[in-house]
């Protein structure tokens, strides 16, 4: 793994450099700076307005108390999308348009889905809040009242200190006598 990240640490950098130079020989150097410029600024504008409006989702999503996997995916999609936009350099700008469009998004979605699920296994469970705050009180549910007593427990004994009486032993059988 080490190896393949350190070559495509080499290679990616070839790669876009070459394809800056194509695009250059194409468009001409100030056209192809522009279009790298406003590749950068429309990230930084993307990564702004966006950022904000999925935040809102994910936090609707909590507040409906529905899972926000789907809106935190799209929340990192639109964040990695932005982010390769911002980055110079035509490959990564391409990447990061891909995973912009929602349809795209949705086939990475489905894609990562399949490679990754197989290592993760998924437990569900279900929570009731009942604070004011997230809510109030749920109507026709019950409430436990509970009695308990607490004993203060210390590691050195004096006469101040509760004794704890002794445990009892176990009687398996269920016959009344210890074993």
């Amino acid at each position: 793994m080490f190896v393949f990240i350190l070559a495509l640490l080499i290679v990616w950098p070839i790669a876009e450099i070459y394809v800056m130079v194509i695009v250059s020989q194409a468009i001409g150097f100030f056209w192809m700076l522009t279009l790298v410029f406003l590749s950068t600024l429309a990230g930084i504008l993307v990564l702004r307005h966006r950022g904000r409006v999925h935040w809102q989702r994910l936090r609707g999503a909590v507040s409906d108390r529905r899972p926000p996997a789907r809106e935190a995916f799209d929340g990192v999609m639109i964040t990695t999308g932005a982010s390769l936009l911002i980055i110079p350099g035509f490959i990564t700008s391409g990447i990061g348009l891909l995973l912009l469009f929602p349809p795209t998004r949705y086939l990475v979605r489905i894609a990562t889905f399949f490679l990754f699920a197989s290592r993760f296994s998924v437990a569900t469970s279900t929570a009731t809040w009942t604070a004011s705050r997230y809510g109030g009180p749920r109507t026709g549910e019950q409430t436990y009242d509970m009695e308990v007593e607490a004993v203060d427990v210390t590691d050195r004994v004096d006469s101040t200190a509760p004794q704890i009486p002794p445990p009892q032993p176990h009687d398996p059988v269920g016959d009344g006598e210890a074993p």
